[in-house]
């Protein structure tokens, strides 16, 4: 064999060792990536918003593998479909923490569905980041536990910021009409809106429930033309919202002022039915908060999207907190993890947030001073309320 012979199969040889060692490193770290399980309604009646949420969570996920990971790993996402229906939410958790053997969960829109399967992984006590899901039941049922940390609002959040916008409407508003879905998320916002509206003076002239992915909202709004009252008050999911929206218009019904709770919908998803439409947000791109344009201007650069639904903000700053507690620890030791979700003050884009104590839970990351009211014009929307974080002005009554 001549001396060039003898050195191409030394160098193929090499070549074929470098492979194979590239090859099982790769494989190691793939093998070595912390997994996530991630239970979200991706379809039925609350897939609108599960996929607005998982879409910050995924977005956070490629940002930080894109970046080498956390730790020198990659982050794996599993995710489960919970179909908004608490016997497969149940189930696919369970799998999740079992079969799967996850590290922690990031998850969770739809307060009935997440009680179910709150109660079906309570036993393993998982690190649960929980990203949606408003019921105070779900908060006195698990609040307590040292494993669980809730992103989103509880109802009394969103009910004490509704009130604290209505109070400071010029010309004055008086009479307030309600409808709410009547699950566990609607029924607890019924019950706080009417205390707190009472306790300042309003008058409710009209509380209704309504069956969520309802098709008609004739009957409830025919009630709201007839009680005539200064603002009408919305509480549903995405859905609910736009096609109530659109049917207040074509029945000509007219309140002074709209307000509906944002779950995933966008203003586009409206069209021109949604002029003058008020929404309570826990965040929107236009409001005044360090830092929001910059973060707002790179995200929609990387994703593609026009505009960004506030929910997508709760995926990805629950996915962020997670991250960053892990960062801290230096450590995929549950513990040690769980300290500094505890104690860390993490940079996102609702501004600098710590996980607090709430009424009943021990780790409450948004509150109603997170909370803020935007109305739709014809070519946006704008952040009305408070002023000090709005960028435009209340049109009121609404054109």
């Amino acid at each position: 064999m001549t001396r060039s012979a003898k050195f191409v199969r030394r160098r193929d040889a090499l070549i074929g060792t470098a492979a194979t060692l590239l090859f099982a490193t790769q494989a190691r770290a793939a093998d070595d990536a912390i997994v996530i399980g991630v239970p979200m309604p991706l379809t039925g009646v609350l897939a609108q918003g599960g996929q607005t949420i998982l879409g910050g969570i995924k977005y956070f996920t490629e940002q930080t593998n894109k970046q080498g990971g956390v730790l020198g790993r990659q982050i794996k996402l599993l995710i489960e479909d919970t179909k908004s229906e608490p016997n497969t939410a149940a189930t696919m958790a369970a799998k999740l923490a079992t079969e799967d053997n996850v590290f922690a969960f990031v998850g969770g829109y739809g307060s009935t569905a997440d009680f179910a399967m709150l109660q079906s992984v309570k036993r393993y006590k998982p690190i649960f980041i929980h990203t949606a899901s408003s019921s105070v039941r779900i908060e006195h049922a698990f609040g307590q536990e040292d494993w669980y940390y809730h992103v989103y609002i509880w109802d009394y959040h969103r009910q004490k910021a509704a009130v604290r916008f209505l109070s400071a409407i010029q010309p004055k508003v008086r009479t307030v009409a309600l409808a709410y879905e009547d699950g566990l998320y609607g029924s607890d916002a019924a019950k706080f809106a009417e205390q707190y509206l009472k306790a300042a003076g309003f008058d409710l002239v009209m509380r209704e429930p309504f069956k969520s992915g309802s098709p008609d909202f004739s009957p409830i709004l025919t009630r709201v033309k007839s009680a005539d009252p200064d603002a009408f008050l919305f509480v549903g999911y995405s859905g609910d919202n736009v096609q109530m929206v659109r049917q207040e218009s074509s029945l000509g019904v007219k309140p002074k002022l709209t307000i509906v709770v944002t779950a995933g919908d966008k203003r586009a998803d409206y069209g021109d039915f949604g002029i003058g439409t008020a929404e309570i947000a826990e965040w929107a791109a236009e409001e005044t908060v360090p830092g929001n344009e910059a973060w707002v201007k790179k995200t929609l650069a990387d994703t593609g999207m026009t505009s960004i639904p506030p929910p997508f903000l709760q995926g990805y700053t629950a996915m962020e907190t997670l991250v960053d507690a892990i960062r801290a620890a230096n450590s995929t030791d549950k513990a040690a993890v769980l300290k500094q979700l505890d104690t860390l003050t993490f940079d996102t884009p609702y501004g600098k947030l710590k996980y607090r104590a709430s009424e009943a839970a021990k780790h409450q990351l948004l509150s109603d001073e997170n909370i803020v009211l935007v109305q739709f014009t014809r070519t946006g929307e704008d952040v009305v309320l408070p002023p000090d974080r709005a960028d435009a002005k209340l049109i009121y009554p609404a054109p």
